[in-house]
């Protein structure tokens, strides 16, 4: 089986290491500093890095293949074990030996444009610290209009991540859902919602400001003002191999916010 390593820039030691580890149990490993639609034709991938390198390496993947993931970054929520400790879980995995689970993505679309993510989307001014007006709409249906510094769109995996910074809710990563939550919105009473994954959610900005569209902080695109951006579930889920303490994870992730 081939497997696809991806690297940030200050682990490639950890990684030609990881390499050596696979291709002496007889995997064919393969190194990427940049991620690229070729992983696709991996049998599964192995992250070097942080949760960062993860969501990097799903956005260039229309179709990806199960990810581990071997932490050498901050948080970690999406990994699953470190430099230190990796030999036997990555084993396990290669071999088959653990369950593979999918999470929903959600895409953003505008214009010919696509982006995809598995935390969030968020629709922001342009223009640095200055607000936006927009409308969302829910299978063409209006269900908000406000001015604010801009709106979240979140799967249940991103509803820990800047959502919940923004006062967004807590959801199981292992249902499907579509959050909106507005970024510090000019009104009182504001509430977020929590969408069926089947809507097709549509957020038009006013005709004062452009925006932009960014996908898990790194894809962005430019909305012009007055233009729409669509978002719905991916049809492609993101696949990670079975992580028993991914509930822990994400409960010490918020304690650490606090």
């Amino acid at each position: 089986m081939k497997i696809g390593i991806v690297y940030k820039f200050d682990s490639v030691e950890i990684a030609r290491e990881v390499a050596e580890f696979l291709e002496k149990y007889g995997y064919q490993a393969e190194l990427h500093h940049i991620p690229s639609c070729a992983l696709e034709d991996c049998g599964m991938i192995v992250t070097v890095g942080g949760d960062g390198t993860i969501l990097r390496t799903l956005q260039e993947l229309k179709n990806p293949p199960p990810i581990f993931g071997i932490n050498t970054g901050r948080m970690g929520i999406l990994t699953h074990a470190s430099p230190e400790n990796y030999g036997e879980e990555l084993l396990r995995a290669a071999e088959g030996k653990l369950r593979i689970e999918e999470f929903m993505r959600i895409e953003a679309s505008h214009r010919d444009v696509r982006v995809t993510a598995l935390n969030e989307v968020a629709v922001v001014s342009s223009i640095q610290a200055r607000l936006i007006e927009f409308e969302v709409y829910a299978d063409g249906e209006l269900i908000e209009s406000m001015r604010a510094d801009g709106a979240i769109f979140s799967t249940p995996t991103g509803s820990t991540a800047y959502s919940l910074s923004a006062g967004g809710p807590i959801i199981d990563p292992y249902t499907e859902a579509i959050c909106f939550t507005p970024i510090s919105p000019f009104r009182i009473g504001w509430r977020p919602w929590v969408l069926s994954p089947e809507r097709e959610v549509k957020i038009r900005v006013s005709a004062l400001r452009d925006a932009l569209a960014i996908a898990d902080g790194n894809k962005s695109m430019e909305v012009g003002a007055g233009e729409e951006v669509i978002i719905k579930k991916s049809e492609n889920p993101a696949r990670f191999f079975e992580k028993p303490s991914r509930i822990t994870d994400m409960v010490a992730k918020m304690r650490s916010m606090k």
